[in-house]
């Protein structure tokens, strides 16, 4: 009898892993220093040796309300977190990348990328602008895009169009020949920088506000490729007419004839401390710079067509410069020089972002400054902004509100020429204001809001101090 018992007992040994994932699957015994006490609970069985399948993680909400996971392992409980991590990452990173897509105008539609801008856009001088545009995307070919668009504003009712074609030769893109046409509106001289407009960079929101802007035709070939991930370059050409419409004062008090221009020039961006990251072709930046720094050299030609014969360079430099105990400043400094010779509507504007008494803060601009009020052959300009959201509120910065100070001062000289000719200003005397900001106020997802007021002091304020004020609401796209 007893060597019975033995065998029995070494029988329900080995059977005891399939008795403690089946057999007592119903029950989990807790236990505490003074009692024991059962609870019944339902629990999946486990296998000791295989790992858990990748779909696991997707369990819908009802089936979790009905079962507990209960690993009965290290290794299992390993597993498990290392798929909900994979899990997590990968769909945070396809929601990062449709916001970024979406922020510079994007949505994709299998193998094209509509442009949503062209569709339905705006700014101050056109009005309301309808249209269509987009390109292909790496989907149809990783070796090029093709693009165009076509679009109508409410204010002059032309129709409007323009087609690309870019190649990447490697496959990559960061290496690329672009070719194109383009029929579009223009500002009087606005910056010329190897940037792209999104919405995640906030300066580009005074591309809404422009007031005064020429028709130009023009022809572009290009060539784009990054040495090294901190150095971006773009190598251009481009040809021509432009000419203005006389409907708003400026146009009518700086008019001019129907002119054409042949350019080359040479565009570069120095970001140190960039990561990129390559998907799918395409180049995404992953963790911003430290400092960015910008150049734009430009020269006209007589020859094939061109009316002019000048040199234009313009600079900028953005610098973000941390102070543990005060919060962080980002300071931009911007500048540009130009020959005698150049047509007005190469002339450096004031960066001016003022289209009302009360209207959308575009950082980085002078927030008083009317568009259009000054130009300059020659200027530079300094801009600063004290975030102090970060020492106010040290653990919750991000999701509390930012307060900010900002002042803004620039200079500009014209050569008497312009003055007389054209009937122009420069602002070769100072041009000053400052500002406050509370950003971040009210906040849905990644889209924050805010409000913010300037004041314009110094040589070029109004005599009438109300004229001297404005007030701002903010706009912003956080990832």
């Amino acid at each position: 009898m007893r060597n019975k018992l033995i065998v029995i007992g070494l029988f329900f040994l080995m059977l005891s892993p399939v008795v403690t994932t089946a057999g007592l699957s119903d029950f989990v015994a807790c236990t505490s220093k003074d009692s024991v006490s059962v609870q019944r609970v339902q629990i999946q069985p486990i296998s000791y040796t295989n790992p858990l399948p990748a779909d696991s993680v997707r369990r819908s909400e009802d089936t979790d309300a009905k079962f507990l996971y209960i690993p009965l392992t290290n290794s299992n409980l390993e597993a498990k977190l290392r798929i909900d991590s994979a899990f997590i990452a990968l769909h945070k990173k396809r929601q990062m990348q449709t916001v970024r897509m979406f922020a510079e105008g994007k949505i994709s539609m299998g193998y094209f990328h509509l442009d949503y801008n062209r569709v339905i856009g705006y700014n101050v001088y056109e009005g309301l602008k309808l249209g269509l545009g987009g390109e292909t995307n790496r989907l149809l070919s990783k070796y090029f895009t093709l693009g165009g668009y076509f679009s109508s504003s409410m204010k002059d009712g032309a129709l409007r169009h323009g087609e690309w074609f870019d190649i990447f030769p490697t496959g990559l893109s960061d290496y690329r020949i672009h070719l194109g046409y383009t029929d579009l509106n223009v500002e009087f001289g606005g910056p010329e920088f190897l940037e792209t407009p999104s919405l995640l960079n906030p300066e580009s929101y005074r591309l809404l506000l422009i007031d005064n802007m020429f028709q130009q035709k023009r022809f572009t070939t290009g060539l784009e490729f990054r040495p090294f991930n901190e150095l971006n370059l773009y190598l251009f050409g481009d040809m021509s007419e432009n000419k203005a419409n006389l409907n708003t004062d400026f146009l009518v008090h700086h008019s001019f004839n129907p002119t054409s221009l042949t350019r080359m020039g040479l565009q570069m961006r120095y970001s140190p401390g960039i990561k990129l990251l390559m998907e799918e072709g395409h180049l995404t930046e992953i963790t911003p710079p430290r400092h960015d720094y910008y150049l734009t050299i430009i020269h006209g030609f007589r020859e094939l067509y061109g009316d002019f014969n000048y040199t234009k360079v313009e600079l900028k430099g953005k610098f973000y410069i941390p102070f543990s105990k005060i919060g962080k400043s980002t300071i931009l400094v911007q500048g540009g020089v130009m020959s005698s010779n150049s047509p007005i509507m190469e002339l450096f504007n004031g960066y001016g972002g003022y289209a009302g008494k009360f209207t959308l803060n575009a950082p980085f601009s002078f927030a008083t400054m009317r568009f259009n009020e000054f130009s300059s052959s020659n200027f530079m300009a300094v801009h600063i902004r004290h975030d102090f959201s970060q020492w106010l509120f040290p653990e919750k910065f991000k999701a509390a509100p930012s307060f900010i100070m900002a002042h803004n001062m620039g200079i500009g000289q014209l050569d008497d020429f312009y003055l007389k000719k054209y009937d122009l200003k420069d602002y070769r005397k100072g041009y000053f204001e400052s500002g406050f900001e509370v950003n971040n106020l009210l906040r849905f997802g990644y889209v924050s809001w805010g409000v913010g007021i300037y004041y314009r002091y110094g040589p070029y304020q109004f005599n009438a101090p109300h004229d001297n004020f404005a007030y701002k609401f903010a706009f912003y796209i956080k990832l």
